[in-house]
């Protein structure tokens, strides 16, 4: 055996090992490109979901603010619930309701977004200290009102403001 013979089988051992490495940090690389891809993917769906139940919140918000403060019939009791979510004509008229499926700016169901849900809840706060809740009472001037969305029963998102009660004349 000549010398020329031991350099190539010595070479052929390091081109081996060299494609061996090579194969390894290019095995590394693509799962960690696969890996990336799928944090991509879970975070875009997280944020549509967020989207989502952002908007069906300000949805609530949007009902909300196009109904009186109290039931013109009946201006000092929370308890007049209206039959439907259309048919609502005071704030107190939301407060308990559950709506899945959800509902639109106009208080028609989106039946497209079935598993998703609206909690509603108002309550009476102290006007001179907003975050002290109150028995309700429509004749206290300032009310929260909380939208808690859900989606597959899992909490997604929540939203609170406060309303108050127009002056008397």
């Amino acid at each position: 055996m000549n010398q020329w013979d031991t350099r190539s089988r010595s070479r052929r051992g390091f081109t081996l090992i060299e494609t061996s490495m090579a194969m390894v940090i290019i095995g590394v690389a693509l799962a960690a490109v696969l890996q990336l891809l799928a944090a991509g993917t879970n975070s875009n769906i997280a944020g549509k979901e967020m989207s989502t139940a952002l908007n069906l919140a300000n949805n609530i918000r949007e009902i909300a603010s196009g109904l009186a403060y109290t039931d013109a019939g009946n201006p000092t009791s929370p308890n007049t619930k209206e039959a439907t979510p259309t048919a609502y004509n005071d704030i107190w008229d939301l407060n308990g309701g559950s709506f899945d499926p959800p509902l639109d700016c106009s208080a028609q169901p989106i039946s497209s977004l079935s598993g998703w849900q609206q909690v509603v809840s108002v309550q009476s706060v102290d006007p001179n200290n907003i975050t002290a809740t109150r028995p309700n009472d429509p004749t206290v001037p300032t009310a929260r009102i909380t939208v808690t969305v859900n989606h597959g029963g899992k909490y997604i998102y929540q939203a609170s403001w406060v309303v108050c009660a127009p002056d008397a004349p």
